[in-house]
């Protein structure tokens, strides 16, 4: 008896169209800067025609800022993922640490992009100001997550949430970046016990 596949549903072919643009973006992106990179190479890369490239996206300016969304994303997801109102701060910052720092070691390139990210939107208002509008998203569930902490009574009250919340992120961010820049003399596996201990006793009423 013979068998035929079945076709697969054009919705599933557009979204792994789409996901594959962006995989072969992050690293034309992280290998040649925001500057040189090109829709030519980008779909080359991914083994589409340029066609493909704008029923999805419209420049090279939107499928960057969807793959820093995405990105973003993910990072909220972990961070809910990993928390437990149940367990010790120090715990839950350990656990959250190490599921956002394993992100950044299982995708490498991300560390170079993301430095990328900053870099350009230094020089360009409107993407400075794009950014600006991403850390304000994250630095508002940040909040909503000190806040569900507070209401089980294992966060501080005596400090403002968003003041807490840019904290946080500056140290996970810089963390990830002394780890790309310094690998020898800033190991996350290393540092995620003690910086875990260092946040909950702040963190802790």
């Amino acid at each position: 008896m013979v068998t035929t596949a079945k076709p697969v549903p054009r919705r599933r072919r557009r979204a792994e169209t789409r996901q594959r643009l962006m995989d072969a973006a992050l690293g034309v992106f992280a290998r040649n800067g925001y500057e040189r990179a090109t829709v030519d190479e980008i779909v080359r890369e991914a083994g589409f025609s340029k066609g493909a490239f704008y029923v999805h996206f419209e420049a090279k300016e939107d499928i960057f800022w969807a793959m820093l969304e995405e990105r973003l994303a993910h990072q909220q997801e972990a961070f809910r993922d990993a928390l437990d109102i149940n367990v010790p701060v120090a715990q839950n910052v350990q656990t959250i640490l190490r599921s956002l720092f394993a992100l950044n070691q299982d995708d490498p390139l991300w560390s170079a992009l993301f430095m990328e990210f900053v870099a350009h939107a230094s020089r360009n208002g409107k993407m400075r100001d794009k950014l600006a509008g991403m850390y304000r998203s994250w630095r508002a569930f940040a909040v909503e997550v000190l806040n569900a902490g507070r209401e089980a009574g294992l966060v501080r009250k005596d400090l403002d949430a968003d003041f807490l919340a840019s904290v946080i992120i500056a140290v996970i961010e810089g963390s990830i970046m002394q780890s790309r820049l310094a690998p020898d003399a800033f190991d996350l596996n290393t540092m995620t016990e003690p910086l875990s201990r260092l946040l909950g006793e702040w963190l802790e009423p």
